[in-house]
């Protein structure tokens, strides 16, 4: 079962290695304090194309005065399901590097559910040197242009993998981020995505699966 920390509490450091057959490679997720924490419910889905869900719901827990605010994104599952002519093992190994290539870390580690990514994800301005504008629309403002540039930005991203027929694999992508201002407070709304970062997400991916 996913464990996930309290408003006031530090996980211990954990090194989780499930790549066994490569050189020692060990994943740590360590969990700092949070006065943040994002939970994205997803429904699940099957098949090799994405489908239509309700909305997903987001609950800001805020240790501050402000206490419990709950933001609705509108729209379907922000998910797309890809299918993969590869077998699940080597699209599973291959997704760190994935992870890494765009600059999320890894928070989050399932290997029986075969799902990995991050939640809650906090970032502002760029994405590893990106522009995060050019990923997401967060509106814009004539004092600062793009939102996206400027806010805090918390993105939820995750893989999951599953077989497919006749050996090959389906990869079930998951994006989707909300932004507030930086400077003063005011709840968190959902930003759209561009799709150019779950496109590069597949390419970064096909591009490691082909060496």
């Amino acid at each position: 079962m996913r464990r996930r920390p309290g408003l006031d509490e530090v996980w211990n450091e954990k090194s989780l290695n499930v790549f066994d057959h490569q050189p020692s490679r060990d994943i740590r997720v360590r969990k700092e304090p949070l006065s943040l924490f994002l939970v994205l419910a997803i429904g699940a889905c099957a098949g090799s194309t994405s489908s239509s869900a309700p909305a997903p719901s987001i609950t800001v827990l805020s240790g501050g005065a402000g206490g419990t605010r709950n933001v609705v994104l509108g729209g379907n599952d922000p998910s797309t399901v890809h299918t993969l002519a590869y077998p699940v093992d080597k699209v599973w190994r291959a997704l760190p590097a994935v992870f890494d290539s765009i600059g999320i870390p890894i928070a989050m580690l399932e290997p029986a559910q075969r799902t990995i990514g991050n939640e809650a994800f906090k970032v502002r301005n760029r994405l590893k040197g990106v522009p995060l504008s050019r990923y997401l629309d967060c509106g814009s403002s004539t004092s600062v242009g793009q939102n996206a540039d400027s806010y805090d930005v918390v993105i939820t991203m995750l893989a999951e993998v599953h077989s497919a027929d006749t050996g090959a694999s389906s990869v079930r992508h998951t994006f989707t981020a909300v932004a507030r201002p930086a400077t003063f407070s005011q709840d968190y709304s959902q930003c759209s995505s561009k799709s150019t970062l779950e496109a590069r997400f597949m390419a970064v991916l096909a591009s490691v699966l082909a060496r």
